[in-house]
C-alpha cells in the first residue's frame, strides 16, 4: 500500500501533503532556462488553472540562491522571508554537468524544493514529508492512469502516422496486460461476496 493511504495499527499519518498541490522550485528548469548566472535577479511564479497563486524573487550568488517571498502562517500575518540555499553541480557521465540544491533542513542533496509549508520554508520532499498523488491510490486506480497514460500517446486506438508498428503493437499488448490485470483484480475484489452468495444459496447474477 502506498504511503498515502492509512490502515489500523500502521503507526503512520494517514494523510500527508503532496507534491504536486505544492510549491516545486526546480533547478533543472532553472539551467534550462539559463538563469543560475552569479549575480542574476529574477522572479519565479507557479500557476494553477491559469491564475497565479504564488511567486518568489531570486538572487543567484557564486555557489547558492537567495529565495525572498512572502509567507502567511495560517490564521497570522503576512511575513517577508529569506531562505539561502547552496548549490552544486557533479560531473555527467557522458560530459556536461548537473546542478542540485542542497536541502538548507538536511543537507541533502536534491534537484526539487518545495515551498508552502507550515513553516514557510523551501526544503526537499523528504523534509517536508510530502507525499506522491499516486502514492494515495489504490491498485485499479493506478492501472487506469497507467493505460490512460499509454492510450493519450495513440490516435483514437490507431496508429499514429509517425509510430512504428512495432511500437505500436507494443503498447496495444500493454493495455490488453493492463485489460487483464484489471480483470483479475475485480474478480479478487468480487470473490468474498460471490462467495457469501454461495454459502446463502443466492445466484448473484439472477436479475429476475
Amino acid at each position: 500500500m502506498g504511503t498515502g493511504g492509512s490502515r489500523y495499527g500502521a503507526g503512520r499519518r494517514g494523510w500527508r501533503r503532496k507534491c504536486e498541490y505544492s510549491l516545486p522550485f526546480d533547478i533543472r528548469r532553472l539551467h534550462r532556462k539559463k538563469l543560475l548566472i552569479p549575480g542574476a535577479r529574477f522572479s519565479w511564479q507557479w500557476f494553477r488553472d491559469t491564475e497565479e497563486i504564488a511567486s518568489i524573487s531570486v538572487a543567484v550568488g557564486l555557489h547558492s540562491l537567495t529565495l525572498s517571498y512572502q509567507w502567511t502562517p495560517y490564521g497570522g500575518l503576512p511575513q517577508s522571508l529569506e531562505c539561502k540555499v547552496t548549490i552544486v553541480n557533479t560531473l555527467c557521465n557522458f560530459g556536461g554537468r548537473r546542478w542540485w540544491f542542497i536541502c538548507p533542513d538536511c543537507d541533502r542533496r536534491c534537484a526539487v524544493l518545495y515551498g508552502g509549508g507550515k513553516h514557510g520554508n523551501f526544503a526537499c520532499r523528504v523534509c517536508e514529508q510530502l507525499a506522491y498523488v499516486s502514492e494515495a491510490e489504490d491498485c485499479m486506480s493506478r492501472l487506469w492512469r497507467k493505460q490512460r497514460k499509454i492510450e493519450a500517446k495513440l490516435n483514437d486506438d490507431s496508429k499514429p502516422k509517425w509510430m512504428r508498428w512495432r511500437t505500436y503493437d507494443q503498447m496495444i499488448e500493454q493495455i490488453n496486460a493492463i485489460e487483464e490485470q484489471k480483470d483479475d483484480l475485480i474478480c479478487i475484489q468480487l470473490a468474498p461476496y460471490l462467495l457469501r452468495n454461495r454459502m446463502q444459496g443466492e445466484n448473484p447474477f439472477d436479475i429476475g
